[in-house]
């Protein structure tokens, strides 16, 4: 049961603008593109100094990822009862000191998986599930696009930071490295705490009631169960490929800078894949536009695996990086469109572990595969049938449902 839309008086046009700015500069410095995307340029070095397999040493991607998966819905509920900027400014620090602290790796695998978790849960509010929680507060008709815009900040970063480890790696080694990153996302992501603003500032003193569906309504729901399997799905098929391209282009007689080129074109078609898609689903019905996304990253990895040819390689690459892109945006905006507002931290965290709970399976089966096979051809053809399975579960969501979509049951003004 749903009350009257609230009115809420229209903030002032810099208000959007700082939050969209606040947001993309917080995801540009944040877990997703600072940790996950530079994976890989750790994972030759470390194999290196430590003699370790690449499941080994790719291990701190799927650690972080479960650490971050297990606490989502932590987060999310922490966000509806004290506030976004509060949880993310404390994760922030957190993040920053436990990135830097990467460097103080012996040699110890525990040491090293313990390391790894505790940088996945303190960065979960630093992704995209803290950033993006702020914008659905603000927009209504063109969330889409508020989303998009946002989301270009992480995928700027998915560019620059694998470049740019590369770089500190090469130039100061990957101890300095990991200290060079911890800091920056410290000092970066307190900038962008300062941009943001809230319309909902948590439970206590709360002037406005934001509306929707009630969390124990939402938790019996086919949708929300379908939404979490179908980003299970699609990230366990694209984010599983990080931490490999680099060693998967060096396997093919490419050299390091190229092969850390490969990773941001990755970053270059999560960039255009966040804004397009956000274009998108404020025009079209999102579960079409992500079946559609979802189909073209299962072409990108088809395409990974059948080539050698390094320009081809780019391209697909590029196509895996759009559907990257696309997740993003559409996790919070389906759950935003199906369930409102009402308890939308507790539920985009929910959807947000399942897309944490594929990042962890993917890494793992795909480099103990390379280690057991010495190839990653199996897992490159079963991938894409993941994806295309992800395709055909996110069209069986249906229409939006009634009271839940912004303009209906949510106070936002139409930004």
């Amino acid at each position: 049961m749903h009350d009257a839309p609230q009115v809420l008086p229209r903030a002032a046009g810099w208000i959007y603008v700082s939050v969209i700015l606040g947001a993309a500069l917080g995801m540009l410095a944040g877990y997703a593109p600072l940790f996950n995307a530079t994976a890989g340029v750790f994972v030759r070095p470390l194999a290196a100094e430590f003699g370790w397999g690449r499941s080994q040493a790719s291990l701190s991607y799927a650690a972080s990822m479960f650490g971050l998966a297990v606490v989502s819905p932590i987060v999310g509920a922490m966000m509806d009862r004290f506030g976004i900027r509060r949880v993310i400014v404390c994760s922030a620090i957190v993040f920053g000191l436990a990135t830097a602290a990467m460097s103080l790796q012996n040699g110890s695998m525990l040491m090293w998986v313990a390391l790894s978790v505790v940088v996945g849960v303190s960065g979960a509010a630093t992704s995209v599930l803290g950033y993006l929680a702020v914008l659905p507060q603000w927009f209504d008709r063109r969330l889409g696009l508020a989303l998009g815009i946002a989301m270009c900040g992480l995928g700027a970063g998915t560019v620059i930071l694998p470049i740019t480890a590369q770089f500190l790696v090469t130039t100061f080694g990957w101890r300095m490295a990991y200290v060079g990153l911890g800091v920056g996302s410290v000092v970066l992501s307190l900038v962008a705490c300062g941009l943001l603003r809230e319309r909902f500032s948590g439970s206590r003193g709360a002037k406005h009631v934001p509306q929707g569906v009630a969390l124990a309504a939402a938790m019996r729901s086919y949708r929300l169960w379908a939404i979490w399997l179908v980003f299970v799905l699609s990230s366990a098929a694209t984010l599983s490929l990080g931490p490999h391209l680099p060693s998967l282009f060096a396997d093919r007689g490419f050299d390091a800078a190229m092969a850390a080129r490969s990773a941001s074109m990755v970053g270059v078609g999560l960039l255009v894949g966040r804004l397009l898609t956000g274009l998108l689903i404020d025009k079209i019905h999102a579960p079409l536009v992500a079946s559609v996304f979802f189909i073209g990253g299962a072409v990108g990895v088809f395409l990974l695996r059948g080539t050698h040819d390094y320009a081809a390689l780019l391209v697909a690459t590029t196509l895996i990086g759009l559907t990257i892109g696309a997740e993003g945006d559409l996790i919070s905006y389906l759950v935003r469109s199906y369930f409102g507002l009402t308890s939308f931290g507790s539920l985009f965290g929910i959807a947000f572990s399942g897309y944490g709970l594929g990042a962890v399976i993917g890494p793992i089966g795909l480099g103990a595969w390379f280690d057991r096979h010495g190839s990653y051809d199996v897992p490159l053809l079963v991938l894409p049938w993941m994806l295309l399975a992800a395709a055909a579960l996110v069209l069986s969501l249906g229409r939006y449902r009634a009271g839940a979509e912004g303009k209906d049951a949510t106070a936002v003004a139409s930004a």
